[in-house]
């Protein structure tokens, strides 16, 4: 709103000397004016900044009042202001500019600026003697008490001393306060780092440092400034630092990024967690028909940093060996700390089992519908126990997860190349303009006969620190295999079908079989090869 504003100084007022005394002159006036608004007389408050400067235009400002703003109360235009510039006025001229608005907003700047002659402040003294005639100490005292506060003000400031009255706060003025409109909820002078201003019943302004017991209710964000939070506030949010993970419980929606004094579990032996969330399963990179891009979210899990080797294997087969319960193969391997293979999926899925009681862990895998007989023996289609702890194959959406490393959209678990430096697999560099080969077996693994198998943890680990997720062997998963594989949340492949999913490519396989996103579907999990063997995963929390 548009606001014509007129000023008229109306007087000048000091105090003056009674006969017998001599009083030191306070340095405020007091001023008077009008303010019109759309050529009308304005009534209600009005805030104004009154400044003092050493030239009609431009020049240096030479003062301003204590406190900055003062608010009025017009009435049919005209309003009276006290002005107190302090000890700003030697032997020189100085003009008055007057500031002002009627509502929260910019200042209106009124021009020209008002010269005020030497007359009024003439008498002013910076120290008065002592009194003349005789006076009592209480009017001896009152000559140098100080007209204006400074300092601290607490609880409400009453009284005439010069009149004094609370026009803002923070900014805003004091009707607003009253009132409680929006914009007093930033009406504090607390303006500063980890600060929040809380208003009581009385409408009482106070500031206090955030701490957990501030938030009451939802919270959103990455927590990273907070401090203090007990685990119990918490919602489950799986953390991870490269190590291992902790789950946390309560009702906390972040990522927890600003925790502190957190103790994180290591891994079980031997594994990597593989951190909860979603990601592209799938790409279009090379257009395989059955890995569409979707969109697909795991919960957290552990993973084994190897393949299952050798030596691993055999282990467990021993220990199950002394169960007359247990019955699978014994599986091949070219060294002991080369990968097992031969092995077929219902074997795996047993010496899972086995090794999850081994452990002392509840098994996966059984026999019925109500999961009450482990699945040890024969060759039959199991049931999963999706909430036990014990050890099992990972899905086709986990295992590709964990083979991408954190990548998005690769060809491998390192980028969209592949050499025979990084993995073990069967170079063709005439046929994928992405294999740099050299061409045929990996020549550092092609000692004896086949299967041409390497160490498992020969080459360098993806982004989860996982190794071999491409080459050397192919990994069984759980899921029958099925077009399209599924997406959503924790998938777990279709329902039935004749053959097991695996993944990863192998020793035998060319680069474009070594995908992250290829998927073999055609194997009768009866069927084992020298080529395909295994890795195992843990639920999250272990």
């Amino acid at each position: 709103m548009k606001t014509r504003i007129q000023i008229l100084i109306v007087a000048l007022l000091v105090g003056s000397a009674c006969p017998g005394q001599l009083f030191a002159q306070g340095t405020a006036f007091t001023y008077q004016g009008r303010v019109n608004q759309n050529a009308a007389p304005f009534s209600g408050s009005v805030e104004l900044l009154f400044t003092l400067w050493d030239a009609a235009t431009n020049g240096t400002q030479q003062a301003a009042t204590t406190p900055t703003s003062t608010v009025v109360t017009a009435t049919n235009g005209l309003f009276v202001a006290l002005v107190d510039f302090g000890a700003a006025f030697p032997a020189t001229n100085r003009w008055l500019q007057i500031e002002l608005r009627t509502v929260i907003g910019p200042f209106t700047t009124v021009w020209p600026r008002q010269q005020l002659t030497p007359t009024p402040y003439a008498i002013y003294s910076a120290k008065a003697g002592a009194a003349t005639t005789a006076t009592t100490a209480t009017s001896a005292a009152s000559a140098t008490t100080a007209i204006n506060f400074s300092g601290s003000l607490a609880g409400d400031v009453t009284g005439t001393q010069g009149a004094t009255v609370v026009a803002t706060v923070g900014g805003q003025t004091a009707a607003n306060v009253a009132s409680g409109v929006s914009a007093a909820n930033a009406a504090t002078s607390a303006n500063t780092v980890s600060t929040i201003v809380k208003r009581d019943a009385s409408g009482n302004f106070s500031a206090g440092t955030i701490t957990a017991t501030s938030l009451n209710g939802a919270f959103t964000g990455d927590g990273s400034a907070l401090t203090n939070l007990p685990l119990t506030a918490l919602k489950a949010v799986p953390l991870t630092n490269g190590q291992g993970g902790v789950t946390l419980t309560g009702t906390f929606n972040g990522n927890g990024g600003g925790l502190t004094n957190v103790t994180v579990a290591p891994p079980p032996v031997g594994m990597v967690l593989i951190p909860a969330g979603a990601f592209t399963m799938g790409d279009s990179l090379d257009g395989i028909a059955d890995a569409t891009p979707t969109n697909t979210t795991v919960s957290a899990f552990y993973m084994d940093v190897n393949l299952v080797s050798f030596s691993q294997w055999q282990a467990v087969f021993a220990w199950a060996a002394g169960n007359s319960a247990y019955a699978f193969s014994g599986g091949s391997g070219k060294a002991p700390n080369h990968p097992v293979q031969s092995v077929t999926w219902f074997d795996v899925v047993k010496w899972c089992n086995a090794r999850s009681e081994q452990a002392g862990l509840t098994p996966v895998y059984y026999t019925d519908v109500a999961l009450t007989f482990v699945y040890r023996t024969g060759a039959v289609a199991p049931y999963a126990k999706w909430t036990a702890n014990g050890y099992r194959l990972p899905t086709e959406a986990e295992w590709e997860k964990a083979a991408r490393g954190g990548l998005s959209g690769k060809r491998f678990p390192w980028g969209n190349n592949i050499t025979e430096n990084v993995a073990n697999y069967n170079g063709a560099t005439a046929s994928y303009s992405f294999d740099f080969g050299p061409d045929g077996f990996n020549a550092a693994f092609t000692n004896g006969a086949a299967p041409y198998t390497s160490p498992v943890g020969s080459f360098a680990p993806n982004g989860y620190g996982l190794f071999d997720m491409a080459g050397n062997v192919g990994q069984w998963c759980w899921d029958w295999y099925g077009t399209p594989y599924a997406g959503g949340t924790d998938p777990r492949g279709a329902a039935s079908g004749s053959s097991r999913v695996f993944r990863g490519g192998s020793w035998f396989h060319d680069a474009f079989g070594c995908r992250a996103a290829l998927r073999y579907g055609g194997y009768n999990p009866a069927s084992g090869i020298n080529a395909l063997g295994f890795r195992s995963v843990l639920p999250a929390g272990q």
